[in-house]
Formats: C-alpha cells, sequence, structure tokens
C-alpha cells in the first residue's frame, strides 16, 4: 500500500517548516505578530525546532498541517493517496500530482525517525516573512503569512483581532486548516470584544459594560477562586477578540471566499474574506498549476 513517505522527505517540507511555529505559538500566546516573529520559538531553527518536537512528541499534529508540498507522484499513486489521507489535495485536472502535508508525513514515523526529522530541521532556517496585510473596518488585522507556489498552491493567513463569533463561522470551511489561540491557555483579563457597527451608541455602553463586567467575573474565578481559566471562559462573551491562523489548498482557499465575500455573508467574517481575497490575488499567478 502507498505511503506518503514513499514519494516525500522532510526537505519538500523545510521551505514553510517556520509557518507551522506561528501556527503552534498562536494557540498559546496573545502577543502580537510582529512579537512572535522575533521569538526564538520561531525565529531560531534550533529552538523551534525543539519547541515543535515537544509538540509532536505530545502528539499535538495538527500545526504542521500549515507546511504543505506537492508532488507528481503518477494517477494511480496520486490517487491512493487522496484517498487514504484525509485533508491531502487531488485535482483531476492534474491527475498525477498530489498535495501532502507536514502533518501527514510526520504522523506516519516512529517516534525515533521524528527526532532525526527535527534534528534536521534545527539546520534549516526558513524564515517567516509576511507577503502583504490589511485591516478591516473593526481593526481586525489579517496578514499573508507564505505559501507554497508548486502544485496547486497553498497558503498561510493570520487574522488577529477577530471575534470568536467569525472564527466558529471560519472553522466550519472544514477543508482548511485551522491554529486559534486557546481561552484554555491564554488569559483573557486583558481582552475585549468586538462592537458591530450596528449598534449605536447607547447599544455600545451598555456592551462595553457588559464586556467589562464579564472580565471583572473572570478575573475573580481565575486569581481569587482558582478557576481554571478553561471553566472560567464560560462568562465570557462570544464576541471576544480572537487570533486564528488559517491555511488550504488555493482552489480550497478560494472557494472558502467566494462563500464568504457574498453579501449574505455576516458582515464581519466578509470583511475579513474580502481583505483575504484581497492580498492573495496578486500572489495567484505565481501558483504553478492552478488554472486561473
Amino acid at each position: 500500500m502507498v505511503s506518503v513517505r514513499d514519494f516525500f522527505s522532510w526537505e519538500d517540507f523545510a521551505p514553510t517548516f517556520g509557518l507551522t511555529a506561528v501556527g503552534a505559538r498562536v494557540c498559546y500566546s496573545k502577543k502580537t505578530l510582529g512579537d512572535l516573529l522575533a521569538e526564538p520559538k520561531v525565529s531560531s531553527p534550533a529552538e523551534r525546532a525543539s519547541f515543535l518536537s515537544k509538540l509532536a512528541n505530545w502528539k499535538h499534529f495538527s500545526v504542521f498541517a500549515h507546511s504543505f508540498a506537492y508532488k507528481r507522484v503518477g494517477e494511480e499513486n496520486a490517487v491512493r493517496l487522496a484517498a487514504k489521507y484525509f485533508k491531502s489535495y487531488w485535482n483531476e485536472s492534474h491527475p498525477d500530482w498530489i498535495g501532502v502535508s507536514l502533518r501527514h508525513y510526520l504522523e506516519e514515523l516512529s517516534d525515533a525517525e521524528r527526532d532525526e526529522v527535527f534534528k534536521k530541521l534545527a539546520q534549516v532556517e526558513s524564515p517567516v516573512k509576511p507577503l502583504a496585510r490589511a485591516e478591516t473596518e473593526t481593526g481586525t488585522e489579517v496578514v499573508l503569512l507564505g505559501g507554497t507556489y508548486g502544485g496547486f498552491g497553498y497558503f498561510v493567513f493570520y487574522l488577529r483581532g477577530i471575534s470568536r463569533i467569525a472564527t466558529h463561522q471560519i472553522v466550519r470551511h472544514t477543508a482548511l486548516n485551522f491554529s486559534q489561540r486557546s481561552q484554555r491557555y491564554a488569559s483573557e483579563r486583558e481582552n475585549e470584544a468586538v462592537i458591530p457597527p450596528s449598534f449605536g451608541e447607547r447599544a455600545a455602553d451598555l456592551f462595553r459594560s457588559f464586556d467589562r463586567m464579564a472580565t471583572q467575573l473572570y478575573k475573580v474565578l481565575t486569581e481569587e477562586l482558582k478557576v481554571p481559566k478553561e471553566d472560567a471562559r464560560f462568562v465570557l462573551p462570544h464576541g471576544r477578540r480572537s487570533t486564528i491562523v488559517i491555511s488550504g489548498p488555493t482552489p480550497w482557499l478560494l472557494d472558502f471566499l467566494a462563500k464568504r465575500t457574498e453579501k449574505a455573508a455576516q458582515w464581519e467574517v466578509r470583511s475579513a474574506a474580502e481583505r483575504m481575497l484581497a492580498l492573495l490575488k496578486p500572489e495567484l499567478e505565481k501558483v504553478e498549476l492552478y488554472p486561473f
């Protein structure tokens, strides 16, 4: 039976390995993107590999989906791989190509084999250099972090300051991959909610008051009553700002963006999707196989 490791090696994912570190750190940190990119766990090849190897040993493989590669393996092999691996990418327009993520590759290795891979990746620079950025009306930062231009392409976005209401809609697009700031690990003591544009002055004041009350209750629960953050978050409004990394093959990203830029889409997710599409468009002509 064919497997990813029959055709791919760690070198195929080395150019985008740094993107997995950003996804991983977003889950545990409230820092800005600039601060994250300056962290040794993202910027230092050795510390990055050490950090990510621990996540792999804990079987936290999801962040490795942000590193993706394509290869021409023959139609029969490509079809077999596409049928076997969830969130691999195959397209009938070029049926001899297959796209897989570093997650697919690492999950096939033994613990000892993964350790060897991370030792090799500790020698690889793969810096993260954001390609473009924009901002929505409500202050959501939208950044195109990077991507893969071979095959059908694969791009990684970073959104900071978007509400958890909007991210609940985004993660319903299950073909894509996500890493979101965790309310289990990151404190909500200094966070705030997104104020919908439809709120007038009175409504906005009432909501801010409610949000401040939720923050005070959260502080009492976590600081005085020693309630775990994962339980104290139950009192927080769904509109609290969050950070999420989104990635996927170009065709699936474009499908998501087409659906979420429709007039019927909810205003916040539509605004973010419009910025994402505007940032992505200049990169599309560089993708090798996508039929534009």
